[in-house]
């Protein structure tokens, strides 16, 4: 590890790029995870794609009831959404095409906003334009990332810079 490696390890733009993603990711993650898993009868979890349809049922009908959205595109929106929420959150959080991830990440967390304000639901708004703050700022950070699978990658496939001199 050269010695500009190990610089960028310890500088903290570094880590605040890193607590942003795992925060963002878990968020994203665990948002998409509830809607999928449900109790069963042992009293464990059991993940169960059609409970997401069961739980984005109820969502959609708030929204049909509420809004002017019509229903093909909210049945769209709540087939992807789960699934948009896990892999988009798990990719964040572990570092996959981070920029491309994060962008992402904004973007379901935008989406989520417009139909918060079409509800209108005030303080779940006010909570998402958090969340796309700190989506901000772990895209300006991101240029000092570390702990992703990105830099393992690019760590794997690129020449010191004793070997370019």
């Amino acid at each position: 590890m050269s010695q500009q490696s190990n610089y960028k390890f310890f500088q903290g733009e570094a880590w605040a790029c890193f607590f942003l993603r795992m925060w963002i990711g878990m968020r994203l993650m665990f948002a998409g995870l509830t809607k999928f898993y449900v109790k069963n009868e042992e009293g464990g979890w059991t993940f169960d794609p059609e409970n997401a349809k069961y739980v984005m049922s109820n969502i959609t009908s708030t929204m049909e009831t509420n809004t002017a959205i019509p229903k093909f595109m909210l049945d769209q929106y709540s087939t992807v959404l789960p699934w948009a929420l896990l892999v988009v959150g798990a990719s964040v959080m572990f570092g996959f095409f981070t920029r491309i991830s994060l962008f992402l990440a904004g973007a379901l967390v935008l989406s989520l906003s417009f139909g918060l304000m079409l509800l209108p639901d005030d303080t779940a708004a006010v909570e998402r334009g958090v969340e796309i703050i700190v989506v901000g700022l772990a895209l300006m950070t991101v240029k000092h990332n570390v702990g992703a699978v990105d830099n393992l990658i690019g760590l794997a496939f690129s020449k010191d810079e004793e070997e370019e001199a």
